[in-house]
């Protein structure tokens, strides 16, 4: 008799996924069903815990959810959960072009701890930003601190500053949002303009600390700007008006009443920008 030590190895991955799939939204073996808006998601204890960081500490380190049948769940619609819950048995997601649902999304797969689909929905956003959505982009970037789609949404708005200012989205963007904005000086508008949203926008939002409206460069501004449009407005003290005007008159005669230039892949050594040859 020939004795083998040979092993084989049998792989079925294929069958098992198919298997945890037929799972999703099946109220057959379900131990739990998560409550939105009064709508029933029927879903398993086990394979939500081993996901996801966030329902295993709801479900099992939680003491008044570890025997619980039901579980309210806030904050979130009924679809998106849905959606969510899908990726998590069947490992896929289908992300349309709304971008408010695809930032609730977002917003759950940062809850959740849900890296690789926060980062494939990053590099979805990214090309869809325009001038009616970037700032609802940005607000989600700013609250949830994703550098990359933080990144992207203020280049794109360093390019369209002038009409990112005057949108009518401008008045809806965060404390934190407008604060990290305006202190970009490359985000170029005359500053005047910049004022004039500014104070739009502090007339509808708490400007904690006056944080904001002390973003806006007075001495970018020229005189006749000063005097005729910010004194009139109370934003600011008297004695700042003042030491703006000193430091127009006294130090930027020659300089334009606007931030920076963003130009992008551009050469500046033309004689457009006005560069010569200083040496050699």
């Amino acid at each position: 008799m020939v004795k083998s030590d040979e092993t084989v190895t049998i792989t079925d991955t294929t069958k098992l996924l198919r298997d945890v799939a037929s799972l999703y939204l099946n109220q057959k073996f379900s131990d739990v069903t998560l409550l939105v808006d009064d709508q029933k998601l029927y879903a398993h204890k086990v394979i939500l815990a081993v996901r996801s960081g966030y329902f295993e500490s709801l479900l099992y380190e939680d003491p008044g959810n570890t025997k619980q049948a039901e579980i309210t769940i806030t904050g979130v619609t009924f679809d998106t959960l849905r959606s969510l819950l899908k990726y998590i048995y069947t490992g896929t997601m289908t992300i349309s072009s709304d971008v408010d649902s695809t930032l609730q999304i977002l917003a759950l797969a940062h809850q959740y701890s849900f890296a690789d689909l926060q980062t494939t929905i990053i590099k979805k956003l990214k090309p869809l930003l325009n001038l009616q959505n970037v700032c609802a982009v940005l607000n989600t970037a700013n609250l949830y601190d994703l550098e990359e789609l933080l990144q992207a949404c203020h280049s794109f708005m360093d390019l369209n500053a002038s009409e990112v200012v005057g949108s009518d989205c401008f008045t809806d963007l965060s404390h934190k949002s407008m604060i990290k904005l305006l202190e970009r000086s490359t985000f170029f508008a005359p500053e005047i303009e910049i004022f004039k949203n500014v104070a739009k926008w502090c007339k509808i939002n708490n400007d904690v600390d006056d944080l904001v409206i002390q973003c806006v460069r007075l001495s970018w501004m020229t005189v006749v700007d000063i005097v005729t449009t910010i004194w009139s407005s109370k934003l600011f003290d008297c004695e700042k008006l003042l030491q703006a005007i000193a430091e127009i008159v006294g130090v930027k005669t020659k300089l334009s009443s606007s931030r920076g230039f963003y130009l992008l892949d551009e050469n500046l050594a033309t004689v457009r920008h006005k560069a010569e040859v200083v040496s050699g």
